[in-house]
């Protein structure tokens, strides 16, 4: 049976409050309440993932400038900027009813596969990570979009040397999700990245590497609705809930805005 979801799609918004938003969702999540797709954008920023240490900002100039934000979720920085960026929260129960043949990473990754099919791209480009094929690096890169994990959905360039940037094994990695868990319940979010930032030029995106001609919104709708259909989601458009922002707000105040929280490892 579909799970009921609701659909929230946000402008794009400073990088504390989207993490408060995502927290908050998780807590409504974790209090029973209903399944939230929720898909938005950044103000440009950098978040860390939650064990990298702040020092290691150091080793990436180019988004110096950035404000900072730390995930509640692992895996290596992002530099929020030429991306969209999705989260799903679901309560116990929902996450119970998941019947899907593959890890939710491989299912959300796929569904941006689908997305992208529909909208002209070559399939034959696209793969999911497996992570047993190639040596694992000495040292993690400090970049999420550097780093290879199951289910990571990875793109070949149409022939050698056709784009600038800095492929792993031959490919570039233009999605990748990560969880948080908390009593039974899920939030899972991840990045789609549309094209190369400045901040991050070592990171070409989809439109570099000639997989989306569309626009940012038409790739969007088309996403969404691919998400529906590979997690069997029945979708409500709305907005948060007054409880879920007052909560938000003050995750925001307490937590994601707090410098002792960014620099706590």
């Amino acid at each position: 049976m579909p799970i009921d979801c609701r659909l929230i799609v946000d402008d794009p918004a400073a990088g504390a409050w989207n993490m408060a938003i995502d927290e908050a969702l998780l807590e409504s999540a974790v209090a029973g309440g209903p399944a939230t797709l929720r898909v938005y954008r950044w103000e440009p920023t950098l978040s860390l993932g939650y064990f990298q240490p702040y020092a290691d900002r150091a080793k990436h100039p180019a988004s110096a400038a950035l404000p900072c934000v730390r995930r509640s979720s692992g895996g290596g920085a992002l530099v929020h900027d030429q991306e969209l960026t999705y989260s799903l929260t679901l309560s116990a129960a929902d996450f119970g009813k998941l019947d899907l043949p593959y890890p939710l990473y491989c299912a959300a990754h796929r569904a941006v596969i689908a997305a992208l099919v529909e909208l002209g791209g070559d399939s034959e480009r696209l793969t999911l990570c497996d992570p047993t094929k190639g040596a694992p690096p000495a040292e993690e890169p400090f970049l999420c979009f550097l780093r290879r994990a199951d289910g990571d959905l990875l793109v070949g360039p149409p022939h050698p040397g056709a784009v600038h940037g800095r492929p792993v094994n031959g490919r570039y990695k233009v999605a990748g999700s990560a969880q948080r868990k908390s009593r039974g319940a899920l939030l899972q979010h991840g990045g789609v990245l549309l094209e190369r930032s400045p901040l991050a030029p070592e990171l070409p995106g989809l439109g570099d590497l000639g997989l989306l001609a569309e626009s940012a919104s038409s790739f969007e709708e088309v996403l969404i609705r691919k998400f529906a259909d590979g997690l069997n989601l029945r979708l409500s458009a709305t907005e948060l809930e007054t409880n879920e922002r007052e909560r938000a707000n003050r995750l925001l105040e307490q937590k994601h805005a707090d410098g002792a929280w960014i620099r706590k490892r």
